[in-house]
């Protein structure tokens, strides 16, 4: 460690700095879930329906809401993957928790297979079908079937056969209507996304190979090659849209959302039947398309980050995006949390940010306390005799002053973070966001308090040598003399049996440098040198702030440790 930086000070700001960036993160990945209309399908009597987070709305064959079904009613805990509906209205769909591991996450970023078997490890959790009506459900297949990330599923109203892509291991599965497997998984794919049967042949979105497939959809020559179609023309390559996820049949046309790198910011392009690209869809520049579902005489477009559904004309014209009660219900209350959770991961930059602006004032602070013209250790060794004159020493009033700045520096800028984030909470007229964004700001003001409060206990004190006798006063007043060879230091700290005076580091001193290295420390020979684990000891038998505060950083160092492990 730098010694120019007092180890409290920087097991503090450490502290700090990953509970900001933890902050963060979580903050970021709260919002990021609480996203708009996602996956869009159609029940067997031609009813519409939209998937926004854990709830289902549905529409009429017009558009015009009817419903919205909450899934936490029959278990789903988060909502993952895609679901259809069989013949007589029921639907299939995924419950339980998310149970990806970071490994499973590693996995999948870097283009690996997840191997891990797709039966659950809890009877209630994994593929269910379910009646929304009365929301009992029953599990698919006799041992059950579980798909713990994403996948897709498309299902034959003609025999309620079950088409399945296992999109994070590659593989297109086929089972029956109750779960039984028709064929084995065909693999040869990378993160299949979107499929379905058109015309006797099964089509299916391959995302990294950048094309859709398509396959033999009956069981006996399952998965076996017919042709695979080019979906990137020029245009998408150029925007850098060359991910197809989701497509749909559109009269004699076929619409494909081809997606960017990060799975997001996908853009719509047409093609004819023979899969020659048309046109590409006008969307606004911040859109962020998922499924694409043919409704009569219109294409609904979910929008995930800007909570609409849009809607064209089956030529590609814009219309009036969806207009569902049921819809805005939902998002008026997920626009509130993200927005809560976006302002809360902004925090967590900005304590970060005034952590980092904290050190620059401090190490300023300390530049200024150095002696360029500090003698070296060999010149110092090569002193001839020391200086056994009365010695009386305190600490260096410019660096008080220049600390004192520091932290007064800090109070303002907690004033006026304080301040506006009251503005900005009054200006968005939920006050009740002051109270998760004051967690960041309490941390960074007790970091200051702290500080502070160690400061304060190096001023005021006093070291005194004259002859073979060390006097101590330290900063309550009490004073403490004794014979050298009594006296106990290390390189940052002087002590009797009742008082401790704090030095400061050798580079960072709280005294003046010279006085410490060259008048001070050469005269302690009969003294015992202990070390800093000792005089940690000796500054908490001693109650001295220094250790009190040392002590309290590693147990939350510890605490955090402990906390990130076990989350």
């Amino acid at each position: 460690m730098n010694s120019d930086v007092h180890p409290v000070v920087a097991a503090l700001v450490l502290i700090m700095t990953g509970l900001a960036i933890g902050v963060w993160m979580w903050g970021s990945g709260a919002a990021a879930r609480l996203g708009g209309p996602a996956e869009l399908n159609v029940g067997p009597d031609g009813h519409r329906y939209v998937q926004i987070q854990n709830y289902l709305v549905e529409h009429d064959e017009e558009g015009a809401y009817l419903r919205t079904y909450d899934l936490e009613v029959m278990d789903v805990e988060l909502f993952l993957g895609g679901f259809a509906f069989f013949s007589n209205g029921d639907i299939l769909l995924r419950r339980g928790p998310d149970p990806r591991s970071f490994l499973d996450n590693l996995r999948a970023y870097s283009r690996e297979t997840n191997q891990k078997s797709i039966v659950p490890e809890e009877p209630r959790n994994g593929v269910f079908r379910c009646n929304l009506e009365s929301s009992s459900c029953e599990r698919f297949g006799e041992e059950g079937i579980d798909f713990k990330a994403a996948y897709s599923v498309y299902i034959d109203w003609q025999t309620d056969e079950v088409y399945i892509s296992d999109t994070t291991r590659h593989l297109l599965r086929k089972y029956s209507a109750t779960g039984v497997e028709l064929a084995p998984p065909v693999d040869g794919f990378e993160f299949p996304n979107q499929l379905m049967v058109h015309d006797g042949q099964l089509l299916v979105a391959d995302t990294n190979h950048h094309v859709i497939r398509i396959l033999e959809p009956l069981s006996s020559m399952y998965g076996d090659a017919i042709d695979r179609k080019d979906v990137v023309p020029a245009p998408a390559k150029t925007a850098r849209q060359t991910w197809p996820s989701h497509f749909a049949r559109v009269g004699e046309e076929w619409w494909v959302n081809n997606m960017q790198t990060g799975m997001n910011r996908g853009g719509i392009y047409v093609f004819d039947n023979d899969w020659e690209f048309l046109r590409r869809v006008a969307l606004p520049t911040d859109a962020d398309p998922i499924a694409i579902l043919a409704v009569g005489d219109a294409v609904w477009v979910s929008d995930w980050n800007n909570d609409v559904v849009r809607r064209f004309s089956l030529s590609g014209e814009p219309l009036a995006s969806l207009d569902s009660a049921g819809f805005e219900t939902i998002l008026a209350a997920s626009r509130q949390e993200r927005l809560k959770f976006t302002l809360l991961s902004y925090a967590g930059v900005g304590v970060v940010a005034f952590l980092l602006l904290g050190l620059m004032v401090r190490a300023f602070a300390l530049s200024m306390n150095r002696n360029p013209a500090r003698r070296s250790a060999d010149a110092h060794e090569e002193a001839p005799q020391v200086d056994k004159t009365p010695l009386h020493l305190e600490p260096d009033g410019k660096l008080r002053k220049r600390m004192n700045r520091a932290l007064g520096l800090a109070a303002v800028l907690m004033f006026l973070s304080v301040g506006l984030l009251m503005y900005l909470t009054s200006q968005l007229e939920k006050p009740d966001l002051l109270l998760y964004l004051m967690a960041p700001l309490a941390g960074a003001f007790t970091i200051v308090v702290l500080i502070a409060w160690v400061n304060s206990a190096n001023w005021g004190t006093a070291v005194s040598l004259d002859g073979n006798t060390v006097t101590l006063r330290d900063h309550t007043g009490r004073q403490s003399s004794c014979p050298i060879r009594e006296i106990r230091y290390d390189d940052t700290a002087i002590a009797t049996q009742d008082v401790v005076v704090i030095l400061g580091r050798p580079k960072a001193r709280i005294y003046a440098h010279d006085a410490i290295q060259e008048r001070l420390l050469p005269r302690l020979g009969e003294a015992r040198k202990v070390s800093p684990i000792e005089m940690l000891k000796i500054q908490l038998q001693l109650m001295h702030p220094q250790g009190l505060i040392a002590v309290l950083a590693i147990v939350a160092v510890i605490v955090y440790a402990v906390f990130q492990l076990a989350t």
